[in-house]
């Protein structure tokens, strides 16, 4: 059996994560998680438009959520469901970064691990398959971290001169 792909990108720095960062992350087999989450959604043509593209979910406060992890090969195909909207990315390891591909768009992070939690740095962009400069590339800013007994997150993305794209946060419990 492989490394987990979080474990493997982040080395020894993966053991200072907040437990249940680490639990989420230590992909050995499928799981299962199950939340809340509120969903914000940009008001620009062109937020919509990209929001819309990478098939992310609709405005709604106190949405229900669940998301599977499944690692496949090298690779980890996160399915998130919200309500009724299916969101689906997959994420693998490439020179030492993190990519995670949703739709056409490849975000490509530098996982920063700390006592606290875990951020990803957006490091790189690619819109299919070609490197966007970083003048035009998104904004995204994501949290992940152990509050209260349970996995919260945060997740925000924005474009240059379109705004926000989405914002979302919430909560999960392991299911089972």
């Amino acid at each position: 059996m492989s490394v987990p792909l979080y474990r493997r990108v982040l080395g020894s720095r993966f053991a200072m994560l907040p437990s249940l960062v680490r639990e989420l992350h230590q992909l050995e087999a499928a799981s299962q998680w199950v939340g809340i989450a509120h969903v914000e959604r940009g008001r620009s043509r062109l937020s919509r438009l990209a929001a819309w593209i990478a098939g992310l979910p609709p405005d709604g406060r106190d949405q229900a959520l669940c998301v599977t992890f499944e690692p496949v090969g090298a690779c980890e195909i996160w399915t998130r469901g919200f309500a009724a909207v299916r969101f689906r990315s997959v994420q693998h390891e490439r020179k030492g970064f993190l990519c995670e591909r949703a739709g056409p768009a490849t975000f490509v992070f530098t996982p920063v691990a700390s006592a606290n939690g875990l951020a990803l740095r957006l490091e790189g962009f690619r819109l299919l398959g070609l490197p966007l400069p970083r003048l035009v590339h998104p904004s995204v800013r994501t949290w992940e971290c152990e509050r209260e007994g349970r996995y919260e997150f945060e997740v925000e993305a924005c474009l240059p001169l379109a705004g926000l794209i989405i914002r979302y946060r919430g909560w999960l419990v392991r299911q089972g």
